[in-house]
């Protein structure tokens, strides 16, 4: 027992974590973002904030906050880390939505809607045109946030529905366009030109002799 205590006083006990030794470790370290705080007109309320990349000096996310509460979260952009592009936004307002971008091009490629109760599942997403910008699909989800119960497929030029694709009907075939009723004059026949002058050669006589059309 004498041996082993004399060598545990020998050597002293390692601390797993030594804050000294951590903090000596990290203290060259440069952090790796900075932060740029805009304010609005009254030099009080924040309005966002920006942060950059200390190496590329770019932008990669920028915080607006709400004009009757600088508290509150407004909407978020995220930014390439290199390029300093726009990749997606991150919307709180109503509900929650994400739009995402092309890197490369800018233009908006989707936009993912939240459940207003539960911004965890996924109610709706649209798909954008990258010539128009303009809607191409629509699929709708079900309560899980998680199943697609619909998806429209929309023509980007017309705006028109081509397609509607129900989960629960077979094998995802679309339904087809609804067929137009036939109007009630479609069928009627034009008179030729020899009726027309019999009738209208009729008529003249009923002016001519007083004649009622009851007496014919």
């Amino acid at each position: 027992m004498k041996l082993l205590t004399a060598i545990q006083k020998a050597i002293p006990e390692k601390k797993a974590f030594d804050s000294a030794h951590l903090k000596l470790l990290y203290s060259n370290l440069q952090p790796e973002t900075r932060e740029e705080v805009v304010y609005r007109r009254n030099g009080k309320s924040v309005d966002k904030i920006i942060e950059f990349d200390i190496q590329t000096n770019s932008k990669i996310k920028t915080t607006h906050y709400d004009y009757f509460n600088d508290k509150k979260i407004r909407s978020i952009d995220e930014f390439d880390r290199q390029t300093g592009r726009k990749l997606r936004t991150i919307n709180y307002v109503l509900y929650k939505s994400i739009d995402e971008f092309d890197p490369e091009t800018g233009k908006k490629l989707r936009t993912i809607n939240f459940n207003v109760k539960d911004e965890t599942k996924i109610s709706s997403v649209q798909e954008y045109d990258q010539e128009t910008g303009k809607i191409t699909t629509i699929s709708i989800y079900k309560r899980d946030g998680r199943t697609v119960s619909i998806i429209k497929k929309i023509d980007p030029v017309t705006e028109k529905v081509t397609s509607w694709v129900n989960s629960t009907t077979t094998n995802f075939k679309p339904a087809q366009p609804p067929s137009m009723a036939t109007r009630c004059y479609d069928n009627i026949k034009t008179m030729d030109n020899r009726e027309k002058e019999t009738i209208a050669q009729l008529i003249d006589n009923l002016y001519k002799n007083n004649l009622k059309f009851e007496n014919i």
